[in-house]
Protein backbone atom coordinates (compact mmCIF):
# COMPACT_ATOMS: atom_id res chain seq x y z
CA UNK A 1 0.00 0.00 0.00
CA UNK A 2 1.73 3.89 -1.06
CA UNK A 3 2.64 5.78 1.85
CA UNK A 4 -0.16 8.40 1.30
CA UNK A 5 -2.78 5.31 1.85
CA UNK A 6 -1.22 4.20 5.21
CA UNK A 7 -1.05 7.57 5.86
CA UNK A 8 -5.30 8.11 5.66
CA UNK A 9 -6.03 4.69 7.22
CA UNK A 10 -4.20 5.38 10.22
CA UNK A 11 -6.12 9.10 10.07
CA UNK A 12 -9.42 7.44 9.43
CA UNK A 13 -8.47 5.19 12.69
CA UNK A 14 -7.46 7.98 14.93
CA UNK A 15 -10.91 9.68 13.72
CA UNK A 16 -13.17 6.87 14.77
CA UNK A 17 -11.10 6.26 18.00
CA UNK A 18 -11.96 9.82 18.98
CA UNK A 19 -15.36 9.82 17.81
CA UNK A 20 -16.05 7.12 19.96
CA UNK A 21 -14.24 8.25 22.86
CA UNK A 22 -16.11 11.69 22.69
CA UNK A 23 -19.51 9.88 22.23
CA UNK A 24 -18.79 7.94 25.44
CA UNK A 25 -17.85 10.27 27.07
CA UNK A 26 -20.97 12.52 26.42
CA UNK A 27 -22.80 9.56 27.73
CA UNK A 28 -21.25 8.92 30.81
CA UNK A 29 -21.57 13.15 31.33
CA UNK A 30 -25.57 12.54 30.78
CA UNK A 31 -25.63 9.44 32.99
CA UNK A 32 -23.94 11.38 35.76
CA UNK A 33 -26.57 13.95 35.15
CA UNK A 34 -29.26 11.66 35.49
CA UNK A 35 -28.16 9.98 38.70
CA UNK A 36 -27.69 13.49 39.83
CA UNK A 37 -31.44 14.55 38.94
CA UNK A 38 -32.46 11.06 40.41
CA UNK A 39 -31.07 11.91 44.03
CA UNK A 40 -31.88 15.41 44.38
CA UNK A 41 -35.87 14.34 43.53
CA UNK A 42 -35.16 11.65 45.65
CA UNK A 43 -34.36 14.04 48.41
CA UNK A 44 -36.55 16.73 48.11
CA UNK A 45 -39.71 14.29 47.94
CA UNK A 46 -38.31 12.40 51.02
CA UNK A 47 -37.81 16.04 52.92
CA UNK A 48 -41.19 17.02 51.39
CA UNK A 49 -42.64 13.54 52.98
CA UNK A 50 -40.97 13.63 55.84
CA UNK A 51 -42.49 17.56 56.69
CA UNK A 52 -46.25 17.11 55.41
CA UNK A 53 -47.95 13.62 54.52
CA UNK A 54 -50.88 13.26 56.87
CA UNK A 55 -50.96 17.01 57.64
CA UNK A 56 -54.51 18.49 58.94
CA UNK A 57 -57.05 19.60 56.77
CA UNK A 58 -57.92 23.34 56.86
CA UNK A 59 -54.07 23.66 56.38
CA UNK A 60 -51.22 24.45 54.33
CA UNK A 61 -48.11 22.53 54.52
CA UNK A 62 -44.89 23.92 52.97
CA UNK A 63 -42.57 20.78 51.70
CA UNK A 64 -39.82 22.66 49.68
CA UNK A 65 -37.94 25.72 49.36
CA UNK A 66 -39.98 29.12 50.94
CA UNK A 67 -42.73 29.89 48.13
CA UNK A 68 -44.43 33.08 47.25
CA UNK A 69 -46.60 34.05 49.62
CA UNK A 70 -49.21 37.18 49.78
CA UNK A 71 -50.59 38.43 52.22
CA UNK A 72 -46.51 39.40 52.60
CA UNK A 73 -45.35 39.84 56.17
CA UNK A 74 -46.52 37.88 58.83
CA UNK A 75 -48.02 35.43 57.02
CA UNK A 76 -45.58 34.82 54.16
CA UNK A 77 -42.66 34.42 56.85
CA UNK A 78 -44.99 31.73 58.72
CA UNK A 79 -45.40 29.25 55.18
CA UNK A 80 -41.94 29.79 54.56
CA UNK A 81 -40.33 26.95 57.07
CA UNK A 82 -40.40 23.11 55.84
CA UNK A 83 -43.19 21.99 57.82
CA UNK A 84 -44.76 24.53 58.76
CA UNK A 85 -48.48 24.80 59.26
CA UNK A 86 -50.58 27.45 58.33
CA UNK A 87 -54.49 27.68 58.14
CA UNK A 88 -55.90 28.09 54.46
CA UNK A 89 -58.03 31.27 55.51
CA UNK A 90 -55.12 33.62 55.82
CA UNK A 91 -53.41 32.80 52.35
CA UNK A 92 -54.63 34.87 49.51
CA UNK A 93 -52.22 33.30 46.81
CA UNK A 94 -49.32 30.66 46.84
CA UNK A 95 -46.51 30.60 44.22
CA UNK A 96 -44.33 27.59 44.23
CA UNK A 97 -40.31 27.50 43.11
CA UNK A 98 -39.53 25.61 40.09
CA UNK A 99 -38.00 22.77 40.61
CA UNK A 100 -34.34 22.20 40.57
CA UNK A 101 -33.43 18.36 40.61
CA UNK A 102 -29.83 18.76 40.46
CA UNK A 103 -30.02 20.64 43.76
CA UNK A 104 -32.93 18.34 45.43
CA UNK A 105 -34.12 21.92 45.61
CA UNK A 106 -38.04 23.18 44.50
CA UNK A 107 -41.27 23.79 45.47
CA UNK A 108 -43.44 21.26 47.20
CA UNK A 109 -46.68 22.23 49.18
CA UNK A 110 -50.09 20.88 50.19
CA UNK A 111 -53.31 22.92 50.41
CA UNK A 112 -55.77 20.74 52.29
CA UNK A 113 -58.85 22.70 51.98
CA UNK A 114 -61.64 21.67 54.86
CA UNK A 115 -65.64 21.51 54.52
CA UNK A 116 -67.41 22.55 51.85
CA UNK A 117 -64.74 21.67 49.37
CA UNK A 118 -62.95 18.66 51.35
CA UNK A 119 -60.13 18.37 48.88
CA UNK A 120 -56.75 18.61 48.85
CA UNK A 121 -53.90 20.16 46.36
CA UNK A 122 -50.79 19.44 45.71
CA UNK A 123 -48.75 21.79 44.35
CA UNK A 124 -45.36 20.60 42.39
CA UNK A 125 -42.93 22.72 40.67
CA UNK A 126 -43.32 26.36 39.24
CA UNK A 127 -47.48 26.40 40.31
CA UNK A 128 -49.52 29.59 41.33
CA UNK A 129 -53.00 29.64 42.90
CA UNK A 130 -54.76 32.68 44.12
CA UNK A 131 -58.18 32.29 46.56
CA UNK A 132 -60.98 34.36 44.18
CA UNK A 133 -63.95 32.96 46.18
CA UNK A 134 -66.32 35.95 46.64
CA UNK A 135 -67.14 37.31 50.31
CA UNK A 136 -70.06 34.83 51.29
CA UNK A 137 -68.23 31.60 50.45
CA UNK A 138 -65.55 29.83 51.71
CA UNK A 139 -61.91 30.55 51.46
CA UNK A 140 -60.71 29.11 48.36
CA UNK A 141 -63.93 27.77 47.20
CA UNK A 142 -63.13 29.22 43.93
CA UNK A 143 -59.52 29.47 42.60
CA UNK A 144 -56.93 30.46 39.96
CA UNK A 145 -54.64 28.06 38.78
CA UNK A 146 -51.70 29.19 36.96
CA UNK A 147 -48.50 26.18 35.86
CA UNK A 148 -44.99 27.39 34.00
CA UNK A 149 -44.81 27.16 30.42
CA UNK A 150 -43.56 23.93 29.35
CA UNK A 151 -39.78 24.24 29.59
CA UNK A 152 -36.61 21.70 28.10
CA UNK A 153 -34.59 20.00 30.78
CA UNK A 154 -32.17 17.29 31.06
CA UNK A 155 -33.20 15.50 33.70
CA UNK A 156 -35.98 12.70 32.27
CA UNK A 157 -37.23 12.22 35.13
CA UNK A 158 -38.87 15.73 35.94
CA UNK A 159 -42.24 15.72 36.49
CA UNK A 160 -44.53 18.26 35.10
CA UNK A 161 -45.15 21.54 37.16
CA UNK A 162 -48.45 20.36 38.30
CA UNK A 163 -51.55 21.15 40.91
CA UNK A 164 -52.61 17.80 41.72
CA UNK A 165 -56.52 17.83 42.82
CA UNK A 166 -57.76 14.45 45.35
CA UNK A 167 -61.06 14.41 46.82
CA UNK A 168 -61.55 12.06 50.11
CA UNK A 169 -62.42 8.38 50.42
CA UNK A 170 -65.75 7.30 48.55
CA UNK A 171 -67.05 10.81 48.80
CA UNK A 172 -67.69 13.44 45.55
CA UNK A 173 -65.50 17.14 46.11
CA UNK A 174 -67.03 20.67 44.65
CA UNK A 175 -64.69 23.26 43.57
CA UNK A 176 -63.93 25.95 40.62
CA UNK A 177 -60.87 26.24 39.31
CA UNK A 178 -60.22 28.84 36.47
CA UNK A 179 -64.27 29.46 36.14
CA UNK A 180 -64.56 25.78 35.77
CA UNK A 181 -67.62 24.42 38.10
CA UNK A 182 -65.66 20.87 39.18
CA UNK A 183 -66.75 18.27 41.13
CA UNK A 184 -64.92 14.88 41.68
CA UNK A 185 -64.58 11.84 43.85
CA UNK A 186 -60.82 10.97 42.74
CA UNK A 187 -57.54 12.58 41.65
CA UNK A 188 -56.72 14.50 38.56
CA UNK A 189 -53.74 16.56 37.27
CA UNK A 190 -53.70 20.47 36.26
CA UNK A 191 -51.55 22.12 34.20
CA UNK A 192 -52.16 25.19 32.42
CA UNK A 193 -50.74 26.25 28.52
CA UNK A 194 -50.67 29.63 27.24
CA UNK A 195 -54.49 29.68 26.61
CA UNK A 196 -55.89 26.31 27.89
CA UNK A 197 -56.60 24.48 30.97
CA UNK A 198 -55.40 20.87 31.20
CA UNK A 199 -57.75 18.67 33.18
CA UNK A 200 -56.14 14.92 33.48
CA UNK A 201 -57.81 12.20 35.20
CA UNK A 202 -55.72 9.99 37.59
CA UNK A 203 -58.45 7.85 39.42
CA UNK A 204 -61.93 7.99 39.84
CA UNK A 205 -64.48 10.72 37.63
CA UNK A 206 -65.13 14.07 36.96
CA UNK A 207 -67.96 16.67 36.22
CA UNK A 208 -67.08 19.60 34.99
CA UNK A 209 -68.83 22.73 33.82
CA UNK A 210 -67.90 25.77 31.39
CA UNK A 211 -69.95 28.43 29.96
CA UNK A 212 -72.78 26.23 30.32
CA UNK A 213 -71.77 22.80 28.83
CA UNK A 214 -70.98 19.61 31.12
CA UNK A 215 -67.90 17.17 30.63
CA UNK A 216 -67.73 13.97 32.01
CA UNK A 217 -64.10 12.89 32.25
CA UNK A 218 -63.39 9.64 33.01
CA UNK A 219 -60.46 8.05 34.39
CA UNK A 220 -57.80 7.48 32.14
CA UNK A 221 -58.86 10.50 29.68
CA UNK A 222 -58.13 14.52 29.70
CA UNK A 223 -60.07 17.48 28.44
CA UNK A 224 -59.11 21.27 27.89
CA UNK A 225 -60.68 24.37 28.45
CA UNK A 226 -59.72 27.30 26.24
CA UNK A 227 -58.73 30.66 27.76
CA UNK A 228 -57.87 34.22 26.57
CA UNK A 229 -53.51 34.26 26.39
CA UNK A 230 -52.40 33.90 30.02
CA UNK A 231 -55.72 35.31 31.75
CA UNK A 232 -57.26 31.90 33.31
CA UNK A 233 -60.21 33.63 35.03
CA UNK A 234 -62.58 33.10 32.59
CA UNK A 235 -63.10 30.41 29.78
CA UNK A 236 -63.54 32.01 26.44
CA UNK A 237 -65.33 28.75 24.88
CA UNK A 238 -66.58 24.77 26.02
CA UNK A 239 -64.19 22.16 27.27
CA UNK A 240 -62.98 19.51 24.72
CA UNK A 241 -64.50 16.37 24.30
CA UNK A 242 -62.35 13.98 26.25
CA UNK A 243 -59.72 11.58 24.83
CA UNK A 244 -57.52 9.20 25.86
CA UNK A 245 -54.44 10.68 28.24
CA UNK A 246 -51.40 11.31 27.47
CA UNK A 247 -48.98 9.46 29.37
CA UNK A 248 -46.28 11.83 28.78
CA UNK A 249 -47.57 14.47 31.00
CA UNK A 250 -47.87 12.38 34.15
CA UNK A 251 -45.55 9.60 34.09
CA UNK A 252 -42.77 11.44 36.60
CA UNK A 253 -45.35 12.86 39.20
CA UNK A 254 -44.82 12.09 42.44
CA UNK A 255 -47.96 9.82 43.26
CA UNK A 256 -46.42 9.03 46.85
CA UNK A 257 -46.88 12.35 47.86
CA UNK A 258 -50.47 12.36 48.15
CA UNK A 259 -52.30 11.31 50.71
CA UNK A 260 -53.91 8.30 49.39
CA UNK A 261 -50.42 7.25 46.89
CA UNK A 262 -51.93 6.18 43.00
CA UNK A 263 -50.63 4.16 40.46
CA UNK A 264 -50.72 6.01 37.32
CA UNK A 265 -53.21 4.94 35.20
CA UNK A 266 -53.04 4.07 31.55
CA UNK A 267 -54.48 5.78 28.66
CA UNK A 268 -58.62 4.75 28.80
CA UNK A 269 -60.76 2.52 30.75
CA UNK A 270 -62.45 -0.33 31.07
CA UNK A 271 -66.31 -1.05 32.08
CA UNK A 272 -68.34 -4.27 33.29
CA UNK A 273 -71.31 -5.28 31.31
CA UNK A 274 -72.37 -7.61 34.32
CA UNK A 275 -70.73 -9.60 37.14
CA UNK A 276 -66.75 -9.60 36.94
CA UNK A 277 -64.21 -11.27 39.35
CA UNK A 278 -61.64 -9.54 40.56
CA UNK A 279 -58.45 -11.43 40.60
CA UNK A 280 -54.83 -11.66 42.86
CA UNK A 281 -53.17 -12.94 39.49
CA UNK A 282 -54.02 -13.11 35.57
CA UNK A 283 -54.84 -16.55 36.16
CA UNK A 284 -58.25 -18.60 37.15
CA UNK A 285 -56.87 -20.16 39.46
CA UNK A 286 -55.74 -17.36 41.80
CA UNK A 287 -57.63 -16.05 44.53
CA UNK A 288 -60.62 -14.52 44.33
CA UNK A 289 -60.94 -10.62 45.76
CA UNK A 290 -64.43 -9.24 44.37
CA UNK A 291 -67.05 -9.30 42.13
CA UNK A 292 -67.47 -6.33 40.77
CA UNK A 293 -70.76 -5.51 39.63
CA UNK A 294 -72.01 -4.23 35.98
CA UNK A 295 -71.79 -0.94 34.87
CA UNK A 296 -68.42 -0.07 36.58
CA UNK A 297 -65.90 2.42 35.05
CA UNK A 298 -62.56 1.07 35.73
CA UNK A 299 -59.14 2.12 35.77
CA UNK A 300 -56.49 0.13 33.65
CA UNK A 301 -52.77 0.13 35.04
CA UNK A 302 -51.40 -2.66 33.08
CA UNK A 303 -51.92 -5.87 31.10
CA UNK A 304 -50.33 -9.14 31.31
CA UNK A 305 -47.78 -9.78 27.48
CA UNK A 306 -51.19 -12.13 26.78
CA UNK A 307 -52.76 -9.02 26.44
CA UNK A 308 -55.92 -11.04 27.60
CA UNK A 309 -55.99 -9.85 31.65
CA UNK A 310 -56.12 -6.23 32.32
CA UNK A 311 -54.49 -4.97 36.24
CA UNK A 312 -56.76 -2.70 37.04
CA UNK A 313 -57.87 -0.26 39.87
CA UNK A 314 -61.51 -0.30 41.22
CA UNK A 315 -63.31 3.36 42.50
CA UNK A 316 -62.39 2.30 45.90
CA UNK A 317 -58.86 1.99 45.68
CA UNK A 318 -58.97 -1.91 45.22
CA UNK A 319 -56.66 -3.59 42.45
CA UNK A 320 -56.46 -6.87 40.98
CA UNK A 321 -56.50 -8.61 37.45
CA UNK A 322 -59.89 -8.98 35.09
CA UNK A 323 -60.25 -11.50 31.90
CA UNK A 324 -60.23 -8.63 29.30
CA UNK A 325 -62.67 -10.67 27.53
CA UNK A 326 -65.84 -9.85 29.74
CA UNK A 327 -64.99 -6.59 29.74
CA UNK A 328 -65.66 -3.19 27.19
CA UNK A 329 -62.69 -1.81 26.70
CA UNK A 330 -61.82 1.67 25.66
CA UNK A 331 -58.22 1.85 26.01
CA UNK A 332 -55.57 3.40 24.32
CA UNK A 333 -52.01 2.34 23.96
CA UNK A 334 -51.06 0.06 26.80
CA UNK A 335 -46.78 0.74 27.65
CA UNK A 336 -47.15 -1.03 30.86
CA UNK A 337 -47.11 -4.92 30.82
CA UNK A 338 -46.00 -7.75 32.86
CA UNK A 339 -46.88 -11.37 34.49
CA UNK A 340 -46.72 -10.38 38.31
CA UNK A 341 -48.28 -7.85 39.98
CA UNK A 342 -46.01 -5.01 41.01
CA UNK A 343 -46.16 -2.98 44.23
CA UNK A 344 -48.05 -0.01 44.52
CA UNK A 345 -46.44 3.52 44.85
CA UNK A 346 -44.25 3.40 47.58
CA UNK A 347 -43.85 6.66 50.53
CA UNK A 348 -40.71 8.24 50.46
CA UNK A 349 -38.02 8.09 53.41
CA UNK A 350 -37.49 6.01 56.26
CA UNK A 351 -40.85 7.08 58.04
CA UNK A 352 -42.92 5.77 54.85
CA UNK A 353 -42.96 1.94 56.66
CA UNK A 354 -43.00 3.02 60.20
CA UNK A 355 -45.23 3.17 63.15
CA UNK A 356 -45.63 3.18 66.90
CA UNK A 357 -47.92 1.64 68.68
CA UNK A 358 -51.04 3.49 70.36
CA UNK A 359 -52.82 1.69 72.92
CA UNK A 360 -51.80 2.64 76.55
CA UNK A 361 -52.02 -1.14 77.09
CA UNK A 362 -49.96 -2.66 74.71
CA UNK A 363 -51.44 -4.34 71.21
CA UNK A 364 -51.11 -7.98 70.31
CA UNK A 365 -48.84 -9.28 67.58
CA UNK A 366 -51.09 -12.14 66.35
CA UNK A 367 -50.10 -15.01 63.33
CA UNK A 368 -53.36 -13.52 61.55
CA UNK A 369 -54.92 -10.41 60.95
CA UNK A 370 -57.83 -11.00 62.50
CA UNK A 371 -58.26 -11.59 66.81
CA UNK A 372 -59.41 -14.77 66.05
CA UNK A 373 -55.80 -15.92 65.39
CA UNK A 374 -53.36 -16.50 68.19
CA UNK A 375 -51.01 -14.42 70.09
CA UNK A 376 -47.45 -14.42 69.88
CA UNK A 377 -46.58 -11.60 72.27
CA UNK A 378 -47.66 -8.14 73.40
CA UNK A 379 -45.96 -4.93 72.54
CA UNK A 380 -46.05 -2.15 74.67
CA UNK A 381 -47.63 1.56 73.68
CA UNK A 382 -44.32 2.72 71.99
CA UNK A 383 -43.48 -0.31 70.24
CA UNK A 384 -41.71 1.53 66.87
CA UNK A 385 -42.41 -1.57 64.42
CA UNK A 386 -41.51 -1.72 60.54
CA UNK A 387 -45.13 -1.95 58.37
CA UNK A 388 -44.09 -4.27 55.45
CA UNK A 389 -48.03 -5.66 54.20
CA UNK A 390 -51.87 -5.69 54.57
CA UNK A 391 -54.23 -7.60 54.83
CA UNK A 392 -55.89 -8.98 51.42
CA UNK A 393 -59.49 -8.92 53.62
CA UNK A 394 -58.76 -6.88 56.85
CA UNK A 395 -57.82 -3.58 57.79
CA UNK A 396 -54.54 -4.79 59.81
CA UNK A 397 -51.13 -5.14 58.55
CA UNK A 398 -48.28 -6.98 59.03
CA UNK A 399 -45.69 -5.62 61.04
CA UNK A 400 -41.85 -6.43 61.77
CA UNK A 401 -40.21 -5.87 65.22
CA UNK A 402 -36.56 -6.73 65.47
CA UNK A 403 -36.87 -9.62 63.29
CA UNK A 404 -40.37 -10.98 64.84
CA UNK A 405 -43.20 -10.79 62.10
CA UNK A 406 -47.14 -10.31 63.11
CA UNK A 407 -50.38 -8.67 62.51
CA UNK A 408 -51.85 -5.68 64.19
CA UNK A 409 -54.99 -3.45 63.27
CA UNK A 410 -53.98 -0.59 61.55
CA UNK A 411 -55.83 1.67 64.01
CA UNK A 412 -53.74 0.35 67.00
CA UNK A 413 -51.00 2.31 65.09
CA UNK A 414 -49.95 6.05 64.23
CA UNK A 415 -47.97 5.10 60.91
CA UNK A 416 -47.82 7.78 57.94
CA UNK A 417 -47.83 4.52 55.48
CA UNK A 418 -50.63 4.61 53.44
CA UNK A 419 -52.44 1.21 54.03
CA UNK A 420 -53.81 1.25 50.22
CA UNK A 421 -49.99 1.71 49.37
CA UNK A 422 -48.78 -1.37 51.26
CA UNK A 423 -48.37 -5.05 49.06
CA UNK A 424 -51.14 -6.79 49.93
CA UNK A 425 -50.05 -10.61 51.38
CA UNK A 426 -51.88 -13.22 49.89
CA UNK A 427 -50.16 -16.03 51.74
CA UNK A 428 -52.05 -14.98 54.87
CA UNK A 429 -54.58 -17.62 56.54
CA UNK A 430 -57.97 -17.74 56.01
CA UNK A 431 -59.31 -16.34 59.47
CA UNK A 432 -60.75 -19.18 61.75
CA UNK A 433 -63.85 -17.49 62.05
CA UNK A 434 -64.92 -16.70 58.20
CA UNK A 435 -65.49 -13.33 57.54
CA UNK A 436 -68.45 -13.36 54.72
CA UNK A 437 -67.25 -13.94 51.10
CA UNK A 438 -68.38 -13.66 47.76
CA UNK A 439 -68.22 -17.39 46.05
CA UNK A 440 -68.36 -17.92 42.70
CA UNK A 441 -70.57 -20.34 40.72
CA UNK A 442 -69.22 -23.11 38.83
CA UNK A 443 -68.26 -22.89 35.60
CA UNK A 444 -65.23 -20.78 34.72
CA UNK A 445 -64.39 -18.38 37.41
CA UNK A 446 -64.17 -15.21 35.27
CA UNK A 447 -68.03 -13.83 35.73
CA UNK A 448 -70.85 -14.79 37.84
CA UNK A 449 -74.30 -15.91 35.85
CA UNK A 450 -77.12 -13.71 35.74
CA UNK A 451 -79.60 -16.38 37.71
CA UNK A 452 -82.58 -14.25 35.66
CA UNK A 453 -80.73 -14.98 32.14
Amino acid sequence: MPVRGIIFVGVSVLIFIGTVAFVTAQQEVAEQNQALCNSGLELLWTSASDACINGPQGFICNGGVPPQVEPVGPVSNAVAPIGSLVEVGVVDALHTDPLQANTGSGGVAWLRLPPPMQITGLLIGDVMVRDVAPPDFAAWQSMIVQTAPDTPTTCTTEPEDSLLLQAPPNQSSRIVINGVSLATDGTLMIRTREAETLFVMLSGQARLIALGQERQLLTGHQLSVPYNPDDFSLPVGIPTDPVPLDRSLIENLPVALLDRPVTLPQPGYVATQGQVNLRAAPDVNSALLAAVPAGEIISVLGVNPAHDWYHVRLNNGQTGWMFAELLVQQVGEIQAVYEETPNPPQRFGTLANQGIVQSPAGVNLRIGPALSFGVITTLPEGTQVRVVARSPYSPWVKVNVNGLEGWVALITLDTRAAFEALPIDFDVPPPPVPLPTITPLPGGGHAIPNPDG
